[in-house]
């Protein structure tokens, strides 16, 4: 699988990622690029982000995924974190979904950017 780059320049989230649940082991590395000081967060999910398979806390209405957020890894500079058979993160799980959320930069406009590398044997 490709590197997929969650670049934020400004508070927020990324959209949600798929992981691909196919793979055994799942294993995810996370690699955030920082200049430092900015702080932020790796989210993962168990529910299907992309909405083929959709929870029963969707709603239309709101226009929300119905994707529970749960918080795997906060940070304020460069950091390394895997998801998988040795997990540094406290998910035990196969994952079907992250999003980076960039809560304060170092400085206005600076980048931060998360690198997620997913590996494993279909």
């Amino acid at each position: 699988m490709q590197p997929q780059y969650l670049s934020l320049t400004s508070t927020g989230s990324s959209p949600w990622k798929s992981a691909n649940t196919q793979l055994t082991p799942q294993q995810i590395s996370f690699a955030v690029i920082s200049t430092g000081g900015s702080s932020y967060f790796i989210s993962v999910a168990l529910e299907d982000p992309s909405g083929a398979y959709q929870s029963p806390n969707y709603s239309s209405t709101v226009g929300s995924t119905g994707v529970t957020a749960f918080t795997a890894f906060t940070g304020s500079s460069n950091a390394f974190v895997t998801l998988g058979s040795s997990a540094t993160f406290p998910v035990g799980a196969p994952i079907t979904g992250y999003q980076f959320t960039l809560n304060t930069q170092s400085s206005a406009g600076a980048r931060v950017t998360c690198v997620c590398l997913q590996s494993g044997i279909d």
